[in-house]
């Protein structure tokens, strides 16, 4: 069959697809024949006519197109809330359209489907939902009972890419590249990504951030200043193309540039030195982009690592774009900036719309939930959201989600992670959305890490994380869209969702490498994929304790609230008192777990031939249940060496030797099961260890320092012997192996009056199951500016069983946890290996 035929009614808006729109009278269908041929991407197709000239249009389009492939005849009407004809529809279905922008309904009545949205973007996610709808059920799809709707949970689901500089040995810049903005938009459309973040430029080579004005923008005072003047008109021409593209599939676009300088690499050469002629270059810049780029939704600045005031955007960007006058709004970062600097610009800016974005998690995607105290309470500028989210907040704040500090290289794919993320954004009311920093951020646009180009299965890396996206945007539209939906976009690539499983365990594996050792919050400090973090005896140190040869200034968990250190571990058990936070053995016994679930995608696929992208990702599996060998070895044997040293037990030290060698093993297996990735540039955090071209291969030889630092603590321990321990102590491998008792469990934790301003709060902790006599409960508590440090408060025992404390507030708001030991063990509640560690009173 050479064509096939769908009937497609239209009724409302611009007309893409070749489509003639019928008059306000014809209500007859409109017929479109699509060729049998047709691409398999259901998303973003068109017919001939290119790109569809706004979301009804593509609408249109990609809905047709998902008929045409299931030869299905139908009438379908694609209309907003606007239409006349809507109210009529929903009363007949009785369905109810929900009030926020970008919902929609979809639903049959007599013959016809209606797609109904509250916008123009809505009336596309609903098409989007009917065609993925079809793709899956095909003739079942239709009629739609019971009814198909959508409304989004947060309102900004933002994709932030950097705008990388061409290398020198690429033959072209991605930037100016259509097919790729095509592919790409087409992706964030299926991810529900409403907010395309561009944030720029970046040197994947030195990694230094230029000022992104010099690129686009023209002053009329210094029109030579930036690259040259073909170049920023064509990189501007190509800007439009993408504002243009991008609002056909619902996505706005903003630009945020990172310097405010004049030198084109962010070096000391200056196009210009004066300070005041740098000030009007920049303000007449920002005129010019937004008025030539009217449809760009945002343009941004960074504060803090500019070496500028707050006052000075105010006399540049926010004066740019007050004379530009098209509506362009702002956006900036609250690293290094202080909440009165924001005030200011947001109060010269006269609306209450700017974008405000703070980190997550600092610069990396560990733990799924905003991480309370230690490292996050410390960092110098602000690696959360310090007293952003305390009122007032006359803002849109968006947390920055930095996903590629940890995932430089493997898949993320993580649905139960994912969804916890999301869900523990909103710890305000005042939270509008993220920003996800994808985990290709950093690294070149095309492939550049498969080492034969017969394993490469796009040009492009960022298809490489396509579940990652999908999964952040479509959880941030809907929190409880199926998993199901997810193994159906997994199988659509690989033809099977077979991998699913033991994707799923292997996603699991970086981000516990990074909750519980790292080296620091930013993307410069930390490496978890790559680094070995130092050796086991640095591993074993007390966290203050400084590294000769590992570049990391501290070694701490990233949560060090919910989960304890190995010397932390060692400590507790020769002084005979439980762990109550997660335990490094506990850490390496879901790693282990993780391995095997992971390692079982090569036995799934077996010796048949599989594609190029299914042969990367169970090589992936494989290569990620090696790195969770390697670490949760090297964190039995740092917890056994940390005993040895505080006790002198031998068979302590025996343990740790041969733990240290089983995670050595895991580390050269790991070398040679990623010999499908060539060496690649990381000079954000390798460069520092001397492996700017970086592959696990070339960290074989300093496997040998674990057992060399082992001796040397032997040595130490022999000359100067540790007291006898307060307790009589487990033998070794039996530690090792032990798992924690079940705890009561946690039924509630209530804080009362539930008021953020009271001076005071009691909060009473109900266990799960009775406690047994002499339990001792503790209340934790912060308060809610994430620079503050975790407190605590004994709690008694109340007439009904439950547990209470009166803490005193400070009228802002707080974070709250339990503490229960018993005689047989120690928990903290929430329990952070399922569920965020506290429970919030946002201000």
């Amino acid at each position: 069959m050479g064509r096939v035929v769908c009937c497609l009614l239209v009724l409302a808006g611009a007309v893409g697809c070749g489509i003639k729109k019928p008059s306000s009278s014809d209500t007859s269908p409109v017929v479109v024949v699509l060729p049998a041929d047709a691409p398999p991407d259901p998303v973003g197709w068109c017919p001939s006519s290119g790109e569809p000239s706004g979301p009804l249009a593509f609408a249109r389009c990609s809905l047709s197109h998902a008929l045409g492939r299931a030869s299905l005849v139908a009438e379908v009407a694609i209309i907003t809330a606007d239409d006349p004809a809507a109210a009529g529809v929903l009363s007949r279905s009785g369905a109810a359209l929900d009030a926020r922008p970008e919902s929609f309904v979809v639903t049959t009545v007599g013959d016809t489907t209606f797609v109904v949205g509250r916008d123009a973007t809505g009336a596309l996610y609903g098409a989007q939902a009917l065609a993925e709808r079809i793709a899956v059920q095909g003739p079942a799809a239709l009629p739609v009972a019971p009814v198909l709707a959508g409304a989004p949970s947060l309102a900004i689901r933002a994709a932030n890419p950097f705008l990388l500089l061409q290398r020198i040995d690429e033959p072209a810049w991605f930037f100016l590249s259509q097919d790729f903005w095509r592919q790409y938009l087409d992706l964030l459309l299926a991810a529900r990504i409403n907010f395309l973040d561009l944030h720029g430029m970046y040197s994947v080579e030195t990694t230094v951030f230029p000022n992104a004005l010099l690129y686009f923008a023209t002053s009329k005072s210094f029109p030579a200043v930036g690259v040259p003047a073909a170049d920023r008109e064509k990189n501007l021409a190509m800007l439009g193309t993408v504002v243009s593209m991008a609002a056909a599939r619902g996505i706005k676009v903003g630009l945020m540039s990172y310097r405010a300088d004049t030198s084109l690499t962010g070096d000391d050469n200056q196009m210009l030195t004066d300070d005041a002629q740098v000030k009007l270059y920049t303000r007449e810049a920002v005129e010019d982009l937004a008025r030539r780029v009217p449809g760009l939704w945002r343009l941004g600045f960074r504060i803090g690592e500019s070496a500028r005031s707050a006052a000075w955007y105010e006399d540049t960007f926010v004066a740019g774009i007050q004379a530009a006058g098209t509506g362009v709004g702002l956006s900036t970062r609250t690293w290094g900036a202080s909440k009165p600097d924001i005030l200011n610009i947001v109060a010269a800016a006269g609306v209450d719309d700017t974008i405000v974005e703070a980190k997550f998690n600092g610069e990396h995607l560990g733990a799924p939930y905003a991480i309370q105290g230690g490292l996050v309470a410390t960092s110098i500028g602000g690696y959360s959201f310090q007293d952003f989210l305390n009122p007032p907040v006359p803002y849109h704040f968006v947390f920055q989600l930095r996903a590629g500090g940890t995932h430089r290289i493997f898949r993320y794919a993580s649905y139960e992670r994912t969804r916890r993320t999301v869900k523990a954004l909103t710890i305000s009311p005042a939270v509008r959305g993220f920003t996800l920093e994808p985990p290709h951020a950093y690294f070149p646009a095309q492939d550049y890490y498969h080492a034969n180009r017969g394993d490469r299965f796009s040009d492009w890396t960022f298809q490489r994380d396509e579940l990652a996206y999908l999964l952040f945007g479509r959880l941030g539209y809907d929190p409880e869209t199926p998993e199901a939906f997810f193994r159906q976009a997994l199988a659509a690539r690989l033809g099977s969702d077979a991998l699913w499983d033991a994707m799923q365990a292997a996603s699991d594996v970086v981000p516990w490498l990074q909750t519980a050792h790292t080296c620091g919050l930013d993307s410069r400090d930390q490496a978890p994929e790559l680094e070995l973090g130092g050796d086991v005896g640095y591993w074993a140190s007390p966290w203050q304790t400084q590294s000769a040869n590992s570049a990391c200034g501290l070694h701490r968990p990233m949560d060090s609230f919910a989960v304890a250190l190995p010397d932390e571990l060692a400590d507790d058990l020769v002084s005979g008192r439980p762990t109550t936070r997660i335990s490094p053995l506990d850490v390496a016994r879901v790693l282990l777990d993780d391995a095997a679930h992971a390692r079982v995608a090569g036995s799934i696929v077996g010796t048949a031939p599989a594609s190029a992208e299914t042969r990367d990702v169970v090589r992936e599996c494989t290569a990620l249940a090696d790195l969770a060998t390697y670490f949760a070895h090297k964190l039995r044997a740092a917890s056994a060496l940390a005993v040895f040293q505080k006790t002198g037990r031998a068979d302590y030290r025996d343990t740790a030797s041969s733990e240290a060698a089983t995670s050595a093993q895991a580390r050269r297996q790991l070398a040679a099961d990623t010999r499908h990735i060539a060496p690649f540039a990381d000079h954000l955090r390798m460069a520092a260890l001397n492996l700017g071209t970086f592959h696990w291969s070339r960290q074989l030889d300093r496997l040998a320092e674990d057992q060399s630092a082992i001796d040397a603590i032997s040595k130490s321990v022999a000359a100067t012997p540790p007291p006898p321990p307060a307790v009589d102590l487990p033998e070794p491998s039996a530690w090792l192996g032990s798992q924690r008792a079940p705890g009561p469990g946690l039924q509630s934790l209530e804080v009362s009056p539930p008021d953020p301003a009271a001076a005071a709060w009691v909060v009473t902790a109900r266990l799960a199951s009775p406690a047994p006599p002499g339990t001792q409960v503790r209340i934790l508590w912060k308060p809610f500016n994430s620079q503050t440090e975790w407190r605590s408060a004994e709690a008694t025992a109340t007439s009904d069983g439950s547990f209470a404390a009166t803490i005193d507030g400070g009228a802002a708001g707080g974070f709250f946890a339990a503490e229960v030991v018993t005689d047989v063990g120690g928990w903290r509640y929430p329990n952070a290996a399922v569920a965020t560690p506290y429970i919030v009173l946002p201000p």
